[in-house]
């Protein structure tokens, strides 16, 4: 474990605030992080979320590592070695530990998370709203807590899609930008799933290495304007994301059998 100086976290205990307890939270806190900051958890008897307001982290498990963004949930569920680190200048964010005996085991996933989610701000300034209402009558902490556990059902239920639709919207926005220059990491951050986590699904769910699916959707693009239009060979290539026409030419025709001149040709000639 490495904390740096300049870090500071408030902790929103059941002492200060019996009304956590009704709504299962465990444990909260909020965490105002600076370099260095490496915590570990070797086998947690409890869940844990991370709502991120601003800055980054990254978390690490045994399926590997995953970047924790600004406006991101990250899930950690019982039983999971997790270690967090801090990456950049600055990390802000608050943390809850759930009770698992409670209601929050039937929206918890096998793995931990990373989740989009815009309710990250407005989580993190209830969360210093309810350190100010401990001193205040114990009503206003227990109408704040029940707020609180609202938005943690909400993203905990809302922020959970089907694996195969998180995979397809991550590969259609692929699609949609095929001229970048795509790794399998930064697809994997689209869905929030770790490099191996994201390569097993693809695996099963396609029965591809991403890279593969990559390139294919890449060759039905180039298919597609080669019969629809008479853009040269140098733009194609610019435009599917390929180094020059030379590197298109040579990846079309392993992959068709033909060059590029002669599919729009031949195409041409059934038209």
């Amino acid at each position: 474990m490495r904390i740096g100086d300049d870090c500071f976290e408030i902790f929103i205990t059941q002492d200060d605030f019996p009304a956590m307890a009704s709504v299962g939270i465990h444990l909260a806190g909020i965490a105002h992080l600076r370099p260095p900051y490496e915590v570990e958890r070797m086998d947690p008897s409890i869940h844990t979320l991370l709502f991120t307001s601003s800055g980054t982290g990254h978390i690490t498990t045994e399926h590997g590592e995953q970047a924790i963004e600004p406006g991101s949930m990250t899930v950690i569920p019982a039983h999971t070695p997790a270690r967090f680190e801090i990456e950049g200048d600055r990390w802000d964010m608050c943390w809850f530990l759930l009770l698992p005996a409670m209601h929050w085991n039937q929206w918890m996933p096998d793995v931990a998370e990373v989740r989009p989610t815009g309710q990250a701000p407005a989580v993190f300034h209830l969360c210093h709203v309810i350190d100010q209402e401990r001193y205040l009558d114990a009503s206003y902490p227990k109408a704040s807590f029940q707020k609180l556990a609202s938005y943690i059902e909400l993203n905990l239920k809302a922020n959970q899609p089907e694996t195969p639709d998180r995979l397809s919207a991550a590969f259609a926005q692929v699609e949609q930008s095929l001229h970048k220059p795509w790794t399998v990491g930064q697809v994997a951050n689209l869905c929030y799933y770790s490099e191996p986590h994201f390569y097993r699904l693809c695996q099963e769910r396609f029965g591809k290495s991403p890279k593969q699916i990559i390139r294919q959707l890449r060759m039905d693009r180039a298919r597609q304007l080669l019969e629809q239009t008479d853009w040269p060979l140098a733009e194609l290539a610019g435009r599917l994301g390929f180094s020059d026409q030379f590197n298109f030419s040579n990846r079309f025709k392993r992959e068709t059998g033909l060059s590029p001149s002669e599919y729009r040709i031949k195409h041409a000639e059934h038209a």
